[in-house]
């Protein structure tokens, strides 16, 4: 897919200080609203973080600007056959700069690079950007849930 980059990001590792940085960026309600981010404590938090070297149904990656870190993406809920794409952006300074196509191109072409069949989102209806960016890249809208606030889109790969 093509797209007009209008400023270099890096995508990597998710370490520790990244995480830190999401721990801030999800103690912001609208972030946290729009990712549908449960509160939880810190102690949560780090187990959570800990266990991300064992896992095999979660992938994570962070994004950077420079040497700062400003979002995060991946993949969780990974099957045999599908996954639960996922991405924000936290410092939202870099919010509308296109920098959200870069990391849903990233996260299908790592689908395809292990072998997925498919890919879905979940958002709320509120959050205009992930229903235009999964527009964007294929995903059609596969069931509303819960209370009609729950979307989930499907794109097969």
């Amino acid at each position: 897919m093509e797209y007009r980059r209008i400023i270099d990001v890096d995508i990597r590792e998710f370490d520790r200080r990244t995480f830190e940085k999401s721990l801030e960026w999800l103690s912001d309600p609208e972030i946290r609203a729009l990712t549908l981010t449960p509160e939880s404590d810190r102690e949560s938090k780090e187990k959570w973080f800990e266990g991300l070297k064992d896992r095999e149904d979660y992938y994570i990656r962070s994004v950077w600007r420079d040497e700062e870190p400003i979002g995060v993406l991946g993949i969780k809920h990974i099957t045999n056959s599908d996954g639960e794409a996922w991405a924000y952006i936290g410092e939202k300074k870099y919010w509308g700069k296109a920098i959200g196509m870069e990391m849903f191109q990233y996260l299908i072409d790592y689908a395809i690079s292990i072998n997925l069949q498919s890919l879905y989102i979940k958002f709320i209806k509120s959050n205009h950007f992930s229903y235009k960016i999964g527009k964007r890249f294929g995903f059609e809208v596969e069931e509303d849930k819960s209370n009609g606030d729950l979307i989930t889109m499907r794109r097969f790969l």
